[in-house]
């Protein structure tokens, strides 16, 4: 089995073939491939007919599905890379031009799986739906080169919402998203210098 693939039905058959040689000759090593008689080496003629009909049947290559990342299964994964996975997969599979709203896909991910991985499918997927995103992460509000950014601040004495919207290339916008998803002009401007990045 492990020397055999099954991915196209002539891999297949030629397995079922080589189960049934080495069934009529001896092909062990140091043996000359002498032949050998089926019904010799099963109870009955019936066992032997059961035999090539389970080998030909072809019944235990059922198809099996499984969703991986990294080489590794689902279940086998972070609970961030799992959300990853089954997003990217919607995704890439899903060819509806429906708008599609995502809450914080960031949730339990590294800044850099989400440049590597997340805003690549994102920006495909744009390119056919309206995608709609809640996050505090610059790298899928600003990288993602989204066309239009609302922040939305909460008074809580007032017990009200106040939304504000605009374009990347809007100074007010632009404020707003060095303020919340930057952390300030100061925080960036350190982390800046910290990684002495012109």
């Amino acid at each position: 089995m492990q020397e055999s693939s099954f991915a196209t039905a002539e891999e297949a058959v030629a397995f079922a073939e080589r189960i049934d040689d080495m069934l009529h000759f001896d092909r062990r090593d140091g043996q000359d491939g002498r032949e050998m008689r089926l019904q010799d080496q099963v109870r009955s003629v019936s066992s032997a007919r059961d035999l090539l009909d389970f080998v030909f049947g072809f019944d235990y290559l059922a198809p099996r599905y499984s969703l991986t990342y990294d080489g590794q299964e689902i279940g086998q994964l972070s609970p961030g890379e799992r959300g990853l996975l089954l997003l990217v997969f919607y995704l890439l599979v899903d060819k509806d031009d429906i708008p599609i709203v995502i809450d914080q896909p960031e949730e339990n991910l590294d800044n850099q799986t989400i440049y590597r991985i997340l805003v690549k499918c994102l920006k495909k997927a744009k390119a056919r739906r309206q995608v709609i995103i809640v996050t505090h992460n610059p790298n899928l509000a600003v990288v993602c080169d989204a066309e239009q950014i609302i922040h939305a601040a909460c008074d809580k004495q007032k017990g009200r919402f106040d939304y504000a919207s605009g374009a990347i290339e809007n100074p007010d916008t632009r404020a707003m998203v060095v303020d919340i998803l930057e952390g300030t002009k100061p925080a960036f401007r350190n982390r800046q210098s910290k990684y002495r990045l012109l």
